[in-house]
């Protein structure tokens, strides 16, 4: 250790090291710190050391708390493709404040401290602050999904939304239905509407994952669900949410609305027999995928 300055003594020490543990105040919430401070061995007085920045120490202690460290600021930005312009007009913050946080300028207040945790890893809560904002944000509410690459995901959301609009369905009548206009889209236009994959189940054609999906469409509060008060008779699911049609090309919504009005009142069994039909289905082992490649032209929705 050189020697440094102390002012209580005023002239040149050598420093005594002292480790302390202190709790402070950041956003309204304790942080303890482990911290090497500097004691003058004459006078006892604290002596500042160059880049012992306690300051920054205490913020990064705190950033812990939230599962963060500084240089999140930026790299969250990022995850999602967006520049700081952007970023901060799906947050309502100014490009400045962006900056400055990434440059470790100033340091957030709470509010925005939870916003960057809820975004970190999370793209569901991405879409729904965008959703929250999506009146205020008009043509760049599209702009941004295009950018954090979701606006395919937010389009497949859309299309539940389109099938379930007035059309309360059960679980095995949602899967044929969204494979319906999958495989008549892809045999119309040479493309699916969704990024789903469809699978060979016992019952005819399914969602790939359609467990983890469905979950994810009733914890999003995309869809709810109306149980079965009969024990013979199965749950329903409902559409939460207004449809937008923005994400589709008028061929797109009329091959859906085709498929909903031809497969509308059908009952689970009916479309499970019919689905049998598909030689997709025949042809695809157990649990594997059915492309819509080899087997959209085969596909009829005649039932």
């Amino acid at each position: 250790m050189k020697k440094e300055y102390c002012f209580g003594c005023d002239k040149d020490v050598y420093p005594t090291l002292k480790k302390v543990k202190n709790i402070y105040k950041v956003n309204g919430d304790d942080v303890e710190v482990k911290e090497n401070i500097y004691i003058c061995p004459n006078c006892n007085n604290e002596i500042f050391i160059e880049g012992n920045d306690s300051i920054k120490k205490i913020h990064a202690e705190y950033l812990k708390k939230y599962n963060l460290i500084f240089s999140d600021f930026k790299l969250i930005r990022q995850s999602y493709n967006l520049s700081q312009e952007l970023f901060a007009k799906l947050l309502g913050w100014g490009k400045k404040t962006i900056a400055r946080y990434e440059n470790e300028e100033s340091f957030p207040q709470k509010e925005y401290v939870d916003t960057y945790k809820k975004l970190k890893n999370n793209p569901s809560e991405f879409i729904k602050i965008l959703n929250e904002n999506k009146e205020r944000l008009k043509d760049d509410y599209y702009l941004i999904l295009k950018r954090a690459k979701l606006f395919e995901h937010v389009k497949t959301i859309n299309t539940f939304l389109y099938i379930l609009n007035n059309n309360p369905l059960g679980k095995t009548q949602i899967m044929k239905n969204m494979f319906a206009l999958d495989f008549e889209n892809y045999k119309e236009y040479g493309y699916k509407i969704t990024t789903l994959n469809y699978a060979n189940g016992t019952h005819g054609p399914i969602i790939d994952n359609y467990k983890w999906i469905i979950n994810y469409l009733l914890h999003n509060n995309y869809i709810t669900i109306d149980p079965a008060i009969e024990e013979d008779k199965a749950d329903v699911y409902l559409s939460n949410a207004l449809v937008d049609l923005n994400f589709f090309f008028d061929e797109e919504v009329k091959c859906m609305n085709k498929v909903k009005n031809k497969l509308k009142g059908k009952s689970a069994s009916e479309l499970s027999l019919w689905s049998h039909k598909f030689i997709g289905w025949k042809e695809t082992k157990a649990g594997e995928i059915i492309s819509p490649k080899k087997y959209s032209d085969s596909f009829s929705l005649d039932i």
